[in-house]
């Protein structure tokens, strides 16, 4: 504010007359092109008008100064019309001036508080900072500089525990040995869970944690704010949590969500198929991912829309999950065999407050059959049990069809690679030579 009075008070003293009035006064007093308010103006105006009114070395200037008080209204309004229309430049020096004024500012405020510690534990270390401080030209400081804007860095650190140290230390050795996934057996899909109910009672503890977070996020505390938040942040404070926490551990290794909106291998693949050059393939929200022989296979993709979904969106996001869903299955086929009527790709579509629960299987003929599992409402705050044990009932299915389809796929490439194709190219037809008469 200071500076904003120094510019004001230049005018008024030494600026040309054909300068001083109401608009240029509002235009002086503008803060990095931040409009203060009329009342704020007005009075800053009245201020330097007072303090400098017995300075004011003629008439002349007397009277432009009282008439530019007189036309601040208007020349007020005008100012914000103009910046309004970003016709207004502010001249970055200004803007810099501004800045300089605040971080001396800053420096003189803690000058004062160092040569007055509150305790006396402190003097010996105020002492010191009052040394550094009167050899520093703050000229060349920014408030990039912590310095510049006192920032109390040096007592939020704090020194890590020689337990955590260890913990981590052994992370990284043991974990290969630690994350050996189980072989789960032969499973297959038989309505029957694969884990039994105390690691299941686990994975419900995580989701419903997941849920509280969201419940006390101010994002969604209200109907209003909730249908202005984003896709992106539906899918990255609400869909990916309780994804995660719904596929946690599982007993047979890792599945990885992506979120990068990475494109699609399986997709890419099909939509390369017979063309010159290469193209990219479609991107879905949300990816789970595994690794197995050294390859990257996809499981399942999400889609999702905002919370206010219209229904334009829920059908495109619906034929856009069936044909990466169509492109999963096909290259994963193109690398082994997994069982027939039993192996599938996920797809989860979030319409809204509504998350779908879908499965693509190719039967013994090979034909790709699109499946609705399951859906639930997903309860952004707190809600009724019905509407959590539904979400609930939808992701433990999800992770126990997950821990299925991957025992299937790596089962199946195994024997893949332990079975190649004797002929990798279709075989000839050769004609059989005539009888001979005999």
């Amino acid at each position: 504010m200071s500076n904003l009075k120094a510019r004001v008070k230049k005018l008024f003293l030494t600026g040309d007359l054909d300068a001083i009035c109401g608009a240029s006064i509002v235009y002086l007093a503008m803060g990095s092109n931040n409009m203060r308010s009329y009342e704020d103006v007005k009075n800053l105006a009245e201020q330097v008008k007072n303090s400098v009114w017995a300075t004011l070395d003629n008439n002349d200037r007397k009277m432009k100064v009282s008439e530019a008080l007189e036309e601040m209204e208007v020349g007020y309004k005008s100012v914000v019309g103009l910046n309004t229309m970003k016709a207004l430049k502010m001249d970055t020096k200004i803007c810099q001036d501004d800045s300089r004024d605040e971080i001396e500012e800053n420096f003189e405020v803690l000058m004062s508080k160092l040569n007055n510690p509150a305790r006396v534990e402190d003097v010996s270390l105020y002492g010191s900072l009052r040394t550094t401080l009167n050899n520093i030209d703050t000229s060349e400081y920014t408030w990039r500089d912590p310095e510049a804007s006192m920032e109390p860095r040096e007592s939020m650190k704090c020194v890590l525990p020689n337990s955590v140290i260890s913990k981590c230390s052994e992370f990284v050795e043991n974990f290969r040995n630690i994350n050996v996934p189980r072989d789960m057996g032969d499973i297959i899909h038989n309505n029957l869970w694969k884990e039994n109910e105390f690691e299941l009672s686990k994975t419900a503890n995580r989701i419903l944690n997941v849920l509280g977070e969201i419940w006390c996020n101010p994002a969604f505390a209200t109907s209003t704010s909730r249908n202005q938040q984003s896709e992106g942040t539906y899918v990255t404070d609400v869909i990916v949590p309780l994804l995660r926490a719904s596929l946690k551990n599982l007993p047979n290794d890792y599945v990885c969500l992506s979120t990068a909106e990475r494109q699609s291998l399986a997709s890419k693949a099909r939509r390369n198929i017979g063309v010159e050059g290469e193209r990219m393939g479609k991107k879905p929200d949300v990816m789970m991912l595994i690794m197995a022989e050294e390859k990257v296979f996809e499981l399942g993709y999400v889609e999702s829309s905002r919370i206010n979904c219209s229904k334009t969106k829920n059908d495109d996001d619906y034929m856009k999950l069936w044909r990466e869903t169509v492109d999963g299955v096909s290259l994963i086929d193109a690398t082994c065999r997994p069982k027939t009527n039993q192996f599938g790709i996920v797809g989860i579509q979030v319409a809204g407050n509504i998350m779908y629960l879908n499965v693509l299987i190719k039967d013994a003929g090979g034909i790709p059959r699109y499946f609705h599992l399951d859906h639930a409402e997903l309860p952004l705050f707190p809600n009724s049990f019905q509407c959590v044990s539904s979400l609930m009932r939808l992701l433990l299915t999800l992770r126990n069809i997950l821990i299925v389809n991957k025992s299937l796929l790596v089962r199946a490439l195994g024997y893949a690679t332990s079975h190649p194709p004797r002929n990798v190219h279709p075989s000839p037809v050769v004609s059989s030579p005539k009888h001979a008469n005999v």
